[in-house]
């Protein structure tokens, strides 16, 4: 694993389960802060520790890389490993310019091995849900979505403690828009397919390099539109995503946590002249993760299942979902919004922004 800081401590948690479950070796991880590197050690133990990420690319105990850093490292990171043949994953957003992720999709898919981003909403149980429902049109097509996307400003100026980089527009590229809903745009494409016109208006009310508000109206492929609102607030401690579709014969509105078995949880189906259902989620979870042959339950992060995912994907030699190609839809969304809020227009995902 490389990089130790926050996402990374979270990550080398599951890695422990997966430690447990005999999944794999926790050979090594880097970063360059001591501090850091401790603390992913707590959480996992690994065999070796280095300041420099290069190191665990080059080890030659090393199968796959995981890649946990800021956002401006990933290129090179991602690069070198597919130049040393191994699996990855890394971590969202694949870069802060969008041009370096359609470098990195296209050098991916040119290495042809598996590689996975992290996108680990796809594995949550009232995600998979909505997938059904898309899918199967049990309740008909869907129509149009809103999707709400609210999270506290993950900075040391608004939450003491925390690290700073998502603030800077060179090292994230982007704020709550890229940084934070592109686990929700992701979700949107993977439901309703890739974006075909977007609109889009961003803010900067604590005035920082990068927007803490945005809002943005989108057409899919599949001609569902929908509405996605994203806000970095100074509401520390929340972190909530409501997205409500609308289908012809239903209403569905659901409330996604980050932690699994989160108090914010909550799914609703509204059908017509029927009283509002309501799924008990403990038992809806419980079905999602037997469907995933998961066993264990004591599991807090929800990195674990997408992290499980991928290590089954590399030992089966097998392509990884949500992929690079997936990223690459989200990325696109993401960039057509800007070049949107930049200009006052509606962008057309087409030329360098086409799938």
């Amino acid at each position: 694993m490389i990089g130790c800081g926050n996402i990374g401590q979270i990550h080398a948690v599951g890695l422990t389960h997966l430690v447990d479950d005999g999944d794999v070796r926790a050979v090594a991880a880097a970063d360059p802060s001591d501090e850091a590197r401790a603390a992913a050690n707590r959480n996992c133990r690994f065999e070796r520790l280095h300041d420099d990420g290069h190191a665990v690319i080059d080890d030659p105990e090393v199968d796959a890389v995981m890649i946990t850093t800021p956002t401006s490292w990933h290129r090179e990171l991602v690069l070198a490993t597919l130049a040393a043949g191994k699996p990855l994953l890394c971590e969202k957003p694949l870069a802060p310019r969008f041009e370096i992720v359609r470098e990195l999709h296209d050098a991916v898919t040119a290495a042809g091995v598996t590689a996975q981003v992290g996108f680990h909403t796809r594995y949550n149980y009232l995600a998979s849900r909505l997938h059904d429902l898309v899918t199967t049109r049990e309740v008909g097509d869907p129509m149009g979505y809103a999707l709400r996307d609210d999270q506290y400003w993950p900075t040391g100026q608004v939450v003491p403690g925390h690290s700073s980089w998502r603030s800077e527009r060179a090292v994230a590229g982007g704020g709550a828009l890229l940084e934070h809903t592109i686990h929700g745009i992701d979700i949107a494409c993977w439901l309703f397919g890739p974006a075909v016109r977007v609109w889009g208006r961003t803010r900067s009310v604590f005035g920082y390099e990068v927007e803490d508000t945005a809002a943005v109206t989108v057409e899919h492929s599949d001609g569902t539109i929908g509405s996605i609102v994203t806000v970095f607030s100074g509401v520390r401690g929340r972190e909530e995503t409501r997205l409500e579709v609308f289908f012809e014969s239903a209403t569905v509105e659901t409330t996604i946590g980050f932690a699994v078995g989160a108090d914010e949880d909550g799914f609703m189906v509204q059908r017509p002249d029927s009283a509002p259902e309501r799924p008990d989620l403990a038992t809806m979870r419980d079905d999602h993760l037997t469907s995933l042959g998961i066993t264990r339950r004591d599991f807090f992060f929800p990195t674990y299942p997408a992290d499980r995912a991928w290590v089954r994907s590399v030992r089966a030699g097998e392509a990884a979902s949500p992929g690079f190609g997936d990223a690459l839809l989200a990325h696109a969304l993401v960039e057509a919004s800007y070049r949107s809020a930049a200009t006052g227009d509606p962008v057309e995902l087409v030329g360098d922004l086409a799938p």
